[in-house]
């Protein structure tokens, strides 16, 4: 791209970023959760985690406001396999249900050998990729061992990460919900804007 093209490529993206409600995309810092909780709204996709407690509702280290194009199956958990029943076929993330796509795709860095449910146990760190159904099912296509994601980043055990769509917005909880699962918004949650 030519240097006179630059200057119109950054103002498309302020104002890409300016249209989803988020003004301080622009400077490069991040919001306050006040900013976040007046920019985000139900319907919108987003990038959103936390530390997975002992309780269902997640208290949101960072939250980031996706645009661009999304499918069906771009729905995405990641975190610990709390529970697996091979006999249903079905196995539980933090408080996410799952069950396999007829082809659904298992793969490993760590460990070759992970080619089905049998090899999927409870505390793996993983992350799945599907469709989220109308009855809070993840319906899986892909679902991928990520122990050498905490090798590299130990501070990412225990977190339940999701990419999906905002199902409600609690302006009075600080709180939203995405794929069913409440993230609480508190003044330690970094806002950010990407633009897929």
């Amino acid at each position: 791209m030519s240097s006179r093209g630059l200057p119109w490529l950054f103002a498309c993206t302020a104002f890409v970023a300016l249209e989803t409600g988020v003004a301080y995309a622009q400077s490069g810092r991040a919001g306050t959760p006040a900013e976040l909780m007046s920019a985000l709204k139900a319907g919108q996709w987003v990038k959103i985690e936390g530390p997975a407690g002992n309780t269902p509702v997640v208290q949101c280290s960072e939250a980031k406001m996706l645009t661009g194009d999304f499918l069906d199956g771009d729905w995405q958990i990641s975190g610990d396999v709390r529970r697996v029943d091979a006999a249903k076929g079905t196995f539980m993330i933090f408080t996410m249900p799952c069950k396999l796509a007829d082809s659904a795709r298992f793969k490993s860095k760590a460990n070759p050998g992970f080619k089905g449910l049998a090899q999927l146990k409870p505390g793996m760190y993983v992350n799945v990729e599907g469709t989220f159904l109308r009855d809070g099912t993840l319906l899986a296509r892909q679902v991928a061992d990520k122990a050498d994601e905490l090798v590299e980043k130990p501070e990412h055990k225990g977190l339940v990460r999701l990419r999906g769509r905002i199902d409600k917005v609690n302006a009075s909880a600080q709180s939203v919900t995405v794929m069913g699962i409440t993230f609480q918004i508190n003044s330690r949650t970094q806002a950010k804007s990407v633009i897929r």
